[in-house]
């Protein structure tokens, strides 16, 4: 694997206590791009020059596209990242909610593409709960959105944990998938979190499926018996293996 990046929630911490410091060390890891959660009052123009110093790429926002797209995409293309992503939206929880939320997504996508700027859609584990009619509720949102407007971020952990296969579902919509959120899970219920390449998802079926044609962002959490950064040092060193 070329390059690897990381979902800086998986250190917000840190961020909150020093952007800089927490940019280097990420670095120093071996992680070469990074998706944001948070800029920590950090204007763009400077986020830029940080990230610039330390050799790593802005490729990515988990960003407010509802309330505030204008300013985002604005930090985006300061930045240099030709992504961003809704991490996850309220009243996702029935058919016609989905109906809604596929409406509101295909004008955000619009908005996003206009401004240079591809948009997807990052899931957790409750999109997989299914429909009245048995249909997972993440394919409603697809299936009723504009695949070149709205992207899917597979968070491949939380597609586990919801019940799906994770490369059986990111090769049902490849040609849509610009991002894989790479995250382990050690034990779905009670769920347990783990470093890469130490629980159940098959990170080597998925890299084999999409190759080096889409961004991998490593997000940890959940990890109660290691240490953050010895897992991120794990996972980044298990990715580039492959």
């Amino acid at each position: 694997m070329k390059k690897i990046g990381i979902q800086l929630y998986s250190v917000g911490g840190e961020m909150a206590r020093s952007v800089p410091e927490t940019l280097k060390k990420v670095a120093g890891l071996g992680y070469s791009q990074v998706e944001f959660a948070g800029y920590f009052g950090v204007d763009a123009r400077e986020m830029k020059k940080m990230l610039d110093e330390y050799g790593l790429e802005a490729v990515s926002s988990h960003a407010n596209v509802v309330g505030n797209l204008d300013a985002e995409l604005e930090y985006m293309q300061t930045v240099g990242a030709k992504n961003i992503a809704c991490a996850g939206i309220g009243d996702f929880n029935s058919h016609d909610n989905v109906l809604r939320i596929a409406e509101l997504f295909n004008s955000i996508g619009e908005k996003c593409e206009k401004a240079g700027i591809h948009f997807s859609y990052h899931n957790h584990s409750h999109e997989f709960a299914r429909d009245e009619e048995g249909k997972w509720l993440l394919d409603v949102l697809y299936e009723n959105t504009d695949p070149k407007l709205v992207n899917v971020q597979l968070d491949v952990c939380w597609a586990l944990v919801g019940g799906a296969d994770p490369v059986a579902y990111l090769a049902k919509y490849k040609d849509r998938v610009k991002m894989v959120h790479m995250k382990e899970v050690k034990t779905v219920s009670p769920y347990e979190g783990t470093a890469i390449g130490m629980g159940l998802v098959d990170f080597p079926g998925i890299y084999k499926l999409l190759g080096d044609d889409v961004l991998y962002i490593v997000e940890q959490e959940g990890l109660p018996h290691m240490e953050t950064w010895e897992g991120l040092r794990r996972s980044v060193e298990y990715l580039k293996a492959l």
